[in-house]
Formats: structure tokens, sequence, C-alpha cells
């Protein structure tokens, strides 16, 4: 069975808007850096690596309780980026780390 890698963004896109560093003037959501994270993982990795967006403000309340913990007590800064579940990197999307995250979980093999 070939392993599945599930990359989930979680978001308050409240927060405000960044600045992409190689065009200072236009501004960016997270929402548009996770979509073309998206596209960048199904070019690399086609049917095996879903990029999804959750604002956690949003959607249901019941789901990610502990992260919504996290921020709170501001242990974590959004966005925060879980791969298959754990939480991989928050404060941020950077596509290198979680495309290297993502290699290291598809080196290990297909899950059984």
């Amino acid at each position: 069975m070939m392993q599945r890698v599930h990359v989930q963004i979680l978001d308050n896109p409240m927060e405000g808007i960044i600045f992409k560093e190689d065009t200072l003037d236009v501004p960016v959501t997270n929402k548009k850096l996770t979509e073309d994270l998206r596209k960048e993982m199904n070019y690399f990795y086609p049917s095996v690596v879903f990029v999804e967006y959750i604002d956690l403000f949003m959607d249901g309340d019941e789901e990610f309780a502990d992260i919504r913990e996290l921020l709170r007590l501001g242990a974590i800064n959004t966005p925060v980026v879980l791969i298959d579940g754990l939480i991989k990197v928050h404060g941020g999307i950077p596509p290198s780390i979680i495309k290297s995250e993502v290699e290291k979980l598809l080196s290990t093999g297909p899950v059984h």
C-alpha cells in the first residue's frame, strides 16, 4: 500500500496578511501560501500528499481543541503546520521544511 501524507495548515485568517520575501509590495495570505504549497506538493507527489487549509475559528470547534489551547497560552503561533497529525512547524509556512518533512515520511516506506 502506498503511503499518503496529510499536511494541514491551521490558521487564524483574522491575524492579518504577510508579505512574500521576493515581492515585498504584494501581500499574501496564509490561505494563498497553502494553495501554492498544495500545487507544489501535487507536482512533486501527485496523489500522495494532501494539503489542506483549515480556518481554526470557522471550522468545527471540537476539532483541534489542544492546538487552540496552545495558541491561547501563547505556546505556539499561527499558522500551525501539522503533518500526519503532528505539529511540525508554527508561525509560518516554509515550503522547504515542509517538503523535507514529507520526504522523510515517504522515505520510511509504505504503512502497513
